[in-house]
């Protein structure tokens, strides 16, 4: 279908596709009009540009309703209109569209293989689950769904031709409905107490005092350890074979999600992912139904209802945390300044380094709810901006990576120090601004639930 309009559109439709918002009874007269006039359309041509222009209407009624008019005017259009409004974010412009896929011959004739594509996709199961009927379907457009994709593996013809080009079948665990709880901890709804309490030392990198000093933190889940290579690389392979199903939307173009440090044998496959960006451990995020912590939710994990100074107590303990003392081999206790540090990670050649990261869960670093590895190993990406603590909203897809350099709104913090960082930066306070596409072997991450969104909560 095309969105090029020609003069030969009835003003009918140029006045609905004008309309944005207003009374309900005025919606309605435009809409009635619009509808007439499809129906008075001979041209082909012209009614898929008209009825494009209801399908792609910002309000979900008029989407509903050029849904119908074409599943009842132009059959051997219809199914491109029915790929659209499964991917519509209202669900009850999905739920008719579903059940005309599951009603209609010639649209399953005319445009099976594409549904069962994004059938498969939209309930992330297996054709045998989908046939037995099991999983977390708990919305009409979810029966929707699976009525459809049951109807359409029906067909020996179709479903072979569909899934022979699978190269693996489509799991479950690629929705926050169907996520697992397991390697994850609880943690409870409470307080937090934000940065150094009065008494403490300052951390190097604390700008000063908090904007907000204490806030509520919601109940939510997080992983107990940072995910590691071999569970981040078996996420790579997937993409591979099923394409950028999880990304987000404004990831930049042409990503390859491979970590940049895959071709690194000193970073095994049990040590804490490293070598990628935000947008590669956001989509990581969604492909298994979580997504990233704030930077509130991970502080509170590490530091607990006492507001501690290190996961695991007050005083820094250097076998419990790996920093830049382990690689080096050097007393965790020695007294560097920042000074100190910095010309010391000036002389160092990382090429040259046996050892970067080590294995994830080192004993005796667990913070009060039983988190491992807060601290070292790897900085952790956040869902967080750095200057401002909101919410990070990327928008820099068409961007230049270096065009965001110097971009405030395009940092993100990342916490808890990494095998670079001295002790002072080795704290359940430490935070840092990176620019959401850096890549480094210094950074990683780990995944978040909320509670609200754990089915039968």
């Amino acid at each position: 279908m095309t969105t090029t309009t020609t003069p030969d559109v009835p003003s009918a439709v140029l006045h609905l596709a004008a309309w944005a918002d207003g009374p309900a009874a005025e919606r309605d007269a435009l809409l009635a009009g619009y509808l007439s006039s499809l129906e008075q359309l001979a041209d082909p041509r012209l009614l898929a540009e008209s009825l494009a222009v209801g399908l792609l209407h910002d309000t979900p009624e008029i989407r509903r309703q050029a849904l119908a008019a074409a599943v009842r005017l132009a059959p051997d259009l219809a199914a491109e209109a029915v790929g659209w409004a499964l991917a519509d974010p209202d669900e009850t412009v999905r739920t008719p569209a579903l059940a005309a896929l599951a009603a209609t011959p010639v649209l399953r004739s005319a445009g099976g293989p594409a549904a069962l594509h994004a059938l498969l996709a939209v309930l992330g199961r297996a054709p045998q689950q989908i046939a037995a009927g099991a999983g977390n379907y708990v919305t009409v457009a979810d029966a929707q769904a699976l009525a459809s994709a049951r109807t359409l593996l029906a067909d020996p013809d179709l479903a072979g031709a569909v899934l022979e080009e699978l190269p693996v079948p489509l799991s479950a665990d690629r929705l926050p409905s169907r996520l697992s709880l397991t390697g994850m901890r609880h943690i409870p709804a409470g307080r937090l107490r934000r940065g150094t309490q009065p008494g403490q030392e300052r951390s190097w990198d604390e700008l000063g005092e908090p904007a907000i000093g204490e806030v509520a933190v919601e109940g939510f889940y997080l992983d107990t350890c940072p995910v590691t290579n071999d569970a981040y690389d078996a996420f790579v392979a997937d993409v591979g074979e099923q394409g950028h199903l999880w990304c987000h939307p404004d990831e930049p173009r042409n990503t390859d999600h491979t970590r940049s440090t895959a071709d690194d044998p000193r970073c095994a496959g049990d040590h804490p992912v490293a070598g990628v960006s935000w947008y590669d451990a956001a989509a990581y995020a969604t492909w298994c139904g979580k997504r990233l912590p704030t930077e509130d939710e991970w502080e509170r994990a590490a530091r607990g209802d006492d507001h501690r100074r290190h996961p695991w107590g007050a005083q820094f303990r250097p076998e419990r945390v790996r920093g830049l003392h382990s690689v080096l081999g050097w007393d965790g206790d020695a007294a560097l300044d920042r000074q100190a540090w910095l010309r010391r990670l000036e002389d160092l050649s990382v090429a040259q380094l046996p050892a970067l990261t080590g294995p994830v869960n080192l004993p005796g670093g667990e913070s009060p709810f039983g988190v491992r590895d807060l601290c070292g190993n790897v900085w952790e990406w956040t869902s967080t901006r750095f200057l401002d603590g909101l919410p990070i909203q990327p928008r820099f897809g068409t961007m230049d990576p270096g065009d965001l350099w110097g971009e405030w709104s395009a940092e993100v913090s990342v916490r808890g120090g990494a095998w670079s960082s001295p002790p002072a930066l080795l704290t359940a306070l430490s935070r840092a601004g990176k620019t959401l596409v850096t890549r480094s072997p210094e950074i990683g991450f780990r995944c978040a639930v909320s509670e609200s969104e754990v089915p039968g909560r």
